[in-house]
């Protein structure tokens, strides 16, 4: 790994305060380095997941995800739906957008290059920018009609009486957009964003996370341990069993094939075999993990409400063997 020149500072080891009791939301990569962000506006990078350096955020909001375009470029969100913004690798941050009376916080964002981005959060929050992130609009999520044919089976659905929760907003490896929402709901959009398309749903309950596989491949999780993988677009699903009842946050798909899961109480999920198994990996303690990423020294970096942690990955690469 290259070396990332980390402004004057104090760095923080794994033993710190910060990085063993705060909580953390989310973590990316950022061409050779890492950037965390959680609550009270923590941010905090690294080159190696071992050493960090807190960055002033200049806000005390809690920041829950965090998207980098590339080495430079990238943005994070919030509680009272801030936008921060970086075009240094996250070494200083600017403030681009706060809508504290609105009370819904911004839970996920994306960019598809330099000047096209999308923030979705709770209440049906949804924000689009058109500069980089400069300045941001509000639009209503633009679904087009469902035929009744390819409509939900939930009975008795009251959703359409209030917003839905967006929780997260992902990128397909042929470029198409997922939401994953509250109330079970999954939207696919072809052209980045100007339409969306519900698509049927093999649950009623929140969704939090989508991993993207392959092509038309993805797999959908959140509440309560489900998981539903599909190799069609979503036109059908099947449920993957995990063995537990706990909230799914977020997944990686290694290189070698390997899918991670992680959520709440300590759960790590592994799998092998293209989610025809998961299996769970035991980690000390039952702290949560709100996000996962790969290092390069063959170690998970987990964050969650016991600050970054790291994981070798030969713990669980030898029990696969």
């Amino acid at each position: 790994m290259g070396s990332f020149p980390l402004s004057a500072g104090s760095l923080y080891d794994l033993d710190s305060t910060l990085l063993s009791k705060s909580l953390f939301l989310d973590i990316d990569r950022a061409g050779d380095h890492f950037v965390a962000v959680g609550e009270r506006g923590h941010i905090v990078v690294s080159a190696d997941g071992v050493q960090w350096q807190k960055i002033d955020s200049g806000t005390e909001a809690t920041l829950t995800a965090v998207f980098f375009l590339d080495r430079d470029h990238g943005w994070a969100v919030g509680h009272d739906a801030i936008v921060l913004k970086t075009s240094n690798g996250g070494n200083s941050w600017q403030q681009v957008f706060a809508a504290p009376e609105k009370e819904a916080p911004l839970l996920d964002i994306w960019f598809r290059d330099a000047e096209y981005g999308i923030a979705v959060g709770a209440y049906g929050l949804y924000l689009t920018s058109q500069d980089g992130g400069n300045t941001w609009q509000q639009e209503e999520l633009n679904v087009a009609p469902v035929q009744e044919e390819a409509g939900n089976d939930i009975e008795d659905d009251l959703t359409e009486l209030y917003d839905l929760h967006l929780n997260a907003i992902t990128a397909l490896d042929n470029g198409d957009l997922i939401i994953a929402a509250e109330a079970g709901r999954i939207y696919h959009s072809s052209n980045s964003g100007q339409l969306w398309h519900e698509l049927p749903s093999p649950y009623n309950g929140s969704f939090f996370a989508v991993l993207p596989l392959a092509a038309n491949t993805f797999v959908v999780f959140g509440l309560r341990g489900h998981c539903y993988l599909t190799s069609d677009s979503g036109k059908s699903w099947q449920r993957i069993e995990t063995r537990t009842r706990e909230l799914l946050n977020k997944g990686i798909h290694l290189d070698d094939g390997t899918d991670v899961i992680v959520g709440m109480g300590g759960t790590l999920l592994i799998s092998h075999d293209n989610f025809a198994t998961l299996e769970p990996v035991e980690v000390a303690g039952r702290n949560s993990f709100a996000s996962v990423i790969n290092s390069d020294n063959n170690q998970l970096i987990l964050a969650g409400d016991h600050g970054i942690q790291l994981l070798q990955r030969d713990r669980f690469e030898t029990a696969h063997e």
